[in-house]
Parts: C-alpha cells; structure tokens; sequence
C-alpha cells in the first residue's frame, strides 16, 4: 500500500474523499512520496501530516446536498482522531475546548 493509498483509506473512514490536492499537500509537509510505501519507518510522519491536515479540513462544508445526491461525514470522529494523533506524538491539538476564565 502506498502513503497515498493509506491517507485516501484513513479519511474514508470518516467520509471524507480527499482531494489529490490535499494528498500532495500532505505529503510534501511530510517530505515524503505519495508513491512510497506505507511502512513503519515513514507511519510517525503521515500520522503527522495528517494531524496538521485536519484542522483545514474542518474549514470545508460537512455535508453537500445537490440534483437528490447527499454527501456528508463525522466531524466529531474526525476530531477525535485528530485529538488522538495529537496526543500520540505530543502536537499541540487546536480544536479541543480551551479552558476559560471568567470573572464576577
């Protein structure tokens, strides 16, 4: 299986097609080919790459609806995988609830 062919499986999980955009995108933060082989010397940095993907895909429309053809995904799976990757390899997660302080 190709670098490629495991990050369009991880987003279908969820839904989500990516685009070949998006994988190239990936792939060059992570300096690595799409066309390489997934393996367990390059799986920290495609996990990587797609933890500091995700947040710009939440910027997208969750759900398309057009001519009776109706396509949506699951947000909050994808947030919790997001919020996993970040934890696994010690990334900063940007989309979890920040505590707050208020003053009375």
């Amino acid at each position: 299986m190709t670098v490629n062919d495991y990050i369009q499986q991880r987003f279908q999980t969820f839904g989500i097609q990516v685009s070949e955009a998006d994988l190239l995108d990936m792939c060059l933060n992570s300096k690595i080919s799409g066309e390489d082989e997934m393996n367990e010397d390059n799986r920290m940095r495609v996990s990587v790459a797609i933890a500091k993907f995700i947040p710009s895909l939440l910027l997208r429309a969750t759900s398309i609806s057009e001519s009776g053809f109706s396509m949506s995904w699951n947000i909050e799976g994808i947030k919790q995988y997001y919020s996993f990757l970040c934890k696994q390899y010690g990334l900063k997660d940007e989309l979890s609830n920040k505590p707050k302080c208020t003053f009375l």
